[in-house]
């Protein structure tokens, strides 16, 4: 059964790349590239890439495994002349960033372990039970200071001497490494699992100091593998991550790594609560087995272990590094994993970010590129670029700089938008929309629909209480007219009664006012469900041709499956409390689900229950209005965007 999807009335924005533009020939790479400011204060872009370029391309390595390759054939590509070498699993210093430096720190025990134990690193360590520990600086070292109950009072305190202090876990008898929860603010009612032991060392002032986590390198991996790559992607694209980063952090150098994007990013095991409870899982089963997997495996040359650097995707030419097997070549592999967004992309430059590169504050005349790396279209990446401004010229070499706030430096403007605001309709989950189109008003309120049963979803807009409904995706004058309701309400778009069309229902509290049919008059029901307070969607939920209510509270669900009050008929959690979320069909089935929106990526469920998502999406820009519904009546909801000036 066809089904359709209101508009993302839970307020939802979404980056969506639109391939709606004209492209022109590509210059030469030898000759200046001008690009006169343009009169809309923005250029449009087509681009590739993301990141660096250098070494491993994630979704490259997706896209080889979906070709049938093994981890090793991917590493072997991506690093050609490596061979495969074999390191112990030796303790790893990571700087927790966020607490770099910090004037207090507060631990607790994970779920794993009932006993902390405090000293200075090397020594005999004082054995305490469960509780909450407070460190603070002193003249000459550290207080610690243990209390049963946040805000209760002090149980058991030492004054450790000395530069630095450890903080360990365990079970009952015997220290061990099982980690710490650690948060900055003593009132948290939460903080982040790391596995290992946690050192204090001091930082620039007498009152500050730095918070270390010296954990095994293979423990270290669970933290990072699943934050580097996506962890839904193949066993053995993850593989060939989870080698590359025990690599990498072998070999770039440094005495100390940190837990972000300039050395690795590392979320520790979990967020746990006060009651150790696991609030935010950082560690996925995928990649804790690809780690296990390939326990102990880096790639090797000369010798060494290789400086294994990897970025998101190369977009199909990989950039020379610092070493040997850091080579420019072009990759076959990425652009062609299921669900890449980022090795061809669109974007928008603004002038003004442009702007800030010339001379004395002056107003810029013309972008001139002047120079590529000859390595794929158009030449390749951005090597060295000129700004022409009213104050004089300025030449740009760095290639962040030249990034001007896109994915990488591999872009070029293109001749301008066949369309720049509007109505931006996707049929698949790729990147060029398929239909493009003007309708009403800038301030108008907008909403999906089936509104007369052909199958296809189209736009309605609100002005007050009145709507304005297109049963085609196109502009000009709007096919029904009508009022319904009062100016204020919050308003649901359904199939109420199973008849294929999607009508109105308004929100007031928690009583909903349902008409079935597109025309002014008194409700034809009015049910109350759930709280004033809920949030509330709406879906087929269980594949009847008819639309319902759910309730969410939190990350919890409270599905209906009847227009009716009473108890829910499933009760489900799924995401984050914080999360965004959407409503669709994503697999054709004929019954809606749920998706979760963090960043620019979403989360699908084909199912209402907890779990992982079934499918993961990532868009582009975070300003485009999200609509969701089934614009070519396949059965299956896609993406949508209205963009506004």
């Amino acid at each position: 059964m066809h089904r359709r999807r209101n508009a993302a009335s839970v307020g939802s924005l979404l980056a969506l790349l639109l391939s709606t533009l004209v492209v022109t020939a590509a210059p030469a790479s030898a000759a200046e590239e001008h690009y006169p400011v343009p009169a809309s204060g923005s250029w449009e872009v087509d681009g590739r890439g993301w990141g660096h370029g250098i070494g491993l391309s994630q979704w490259g390595a997706k896209g080889a495994a979906e070709q049938g390759l093994s981890y090793r054939q991917i590493l072997g590509f991506y690093y050609p002349g490596t061979t495969v070498g074999q390191v112990p699993n030796s303790t790893i210093p990571v700087a927790l960033t966020a607490l770099v430096p910090t004037n207090t720190v507060t631990l607790w025990n994970p779920p794993t372990s009932d006993r902390l134990f405090v000293g200075a690193p090397g020594s005999a360590q004082v054995e305490w039970g469960t509780g909450y520990i407070t460190v603070s600086r002193t003249a000459d070292g550290y207080l610690a200071e243990l209390r049963e109950v946040r805000g209760g009072p002090v149980v058991q305190d030492k004054h450790v001497a000395g530069t630095q202090l450890e903080i360990r876990s365990g079970g009952r008898g015997t220290p061990g490494e099982q980690g710490l929860v650690v948060t900055r603010d003593q009132n948290a009612t939460s903080g982040t699992w790391y596995r290992g032991t946690i050192q204090l060392r001091p930082s620039t002032t007498a009152t500050t100091f730095d918070v270390r986590n010296h954990v095994r390198l293979e423990d270290y991996l669970l933290g990072v593998v699943p934050r580097e790559s996506p962890s839904y992607f193949p066993t053995h694209a993850l593989r060939s991550q989870a080698v590359a980063a025990r690599s990498y952090v072998l070999a770039e150098g440094r005495s100390v790594t940190c837990d972000t994007t300039a050395c690795q990013v590392y979320g520790g095991a979990a967020v746990v609560d006060r009651n150790r409870g696991i609030v935010e899982q950082r560690e996925w089963p995928t990649t804790t087995q690809a780690v296990r997997d390939t326990a102990g495996e880096v790639r090797s040359y000369d010798g060494q272990v290789a400086f294994t650097q990897f970025s998101a995707t190369n977009g199909g030419y990989s950039v020379r590094g610092s070493k040997p097997y850091l080579v420019a070549k072009p990759d076959p592999y990425s652009g062609t994993a299921s669900g890449d967004t980022r090795s061809r992309w669109t974007g928008t430059l603004p002038v003004s970010r442009v702007q800030q590169h010339c001379p004395d504050g002056g107003t810029l005349r013309t972008l001139v590129v002047t120079g590529r790396d000859g390595n794929g279209e158009w030449g390749g990446r951005i090597t060295s670029a000129r700004v022409e401004c009213t104050t004089g010229s300025a030449t740009i070499t760095n290639a962040t700089s030249l990034r001007f706030g896109m994915f990488s430096p591999w872009w070029r403007p293109t001749s301008g938008p066949v369309q720049q605001y509007g109505f931006f309709l996707n049929d698949t989950w790729g990147g060029e929309a398929n239909h493009v189109f003007a309708y009403g008003r800038d301030d108008d309120e907008v909403f999906v629909g089936d509104w007369d049963g052909d199958g296809v979803d189209t736009i309605a807009l609100r002005r007050g209480n009145v709507f304005y409904i297109s049963n085609r995706q196109g502009g000009g004058e709007a096919d029904v007219v009508l009022g319904y309701g009062r100016p204020g309400d919050v308003v649901l778009v359904g199939d109420w009664d199973g008849d294929g069309k999607d009508t109105f229902a308004v929100r007031r509290g928690k009583e909903y006012h349902i008409r079935n049919s597109l025309s002014s008059g008194p409700a034809h029901t009015v049910v109350a469900y759930g709280r004033s307070t809920d949030s509330v969607l709406v879906g087929d939920w269980d594949g009847n041709g008819t639309d319902t209510l759910a309730v969410r509270r939190g990350a919890q669900y409270f599905v209906k499956n009847a227009i009716a009050g009473g108890n829910a008929d499933v009760v489900a959690v799924y995401g984050r409390p914080d999360d965004a979320v959407l409503v669709g069909d994503w697999d054709a089935d004929a019954r809606d689900t749920l998706a979760v929106r963090r960043g620019n990526a979403y989360y699908m469920k084909n199912v209402i229950s907890a779990g992982p998502a079934d499918r993961v999406q990532v868009f582009g820009r975070a300003t485009d209005e999200v609509l969701v519904g089934d614009w070519d009546g396949n059965g299956t909801d896609t993406l949508g965007v209205r963009r506004t000036p």
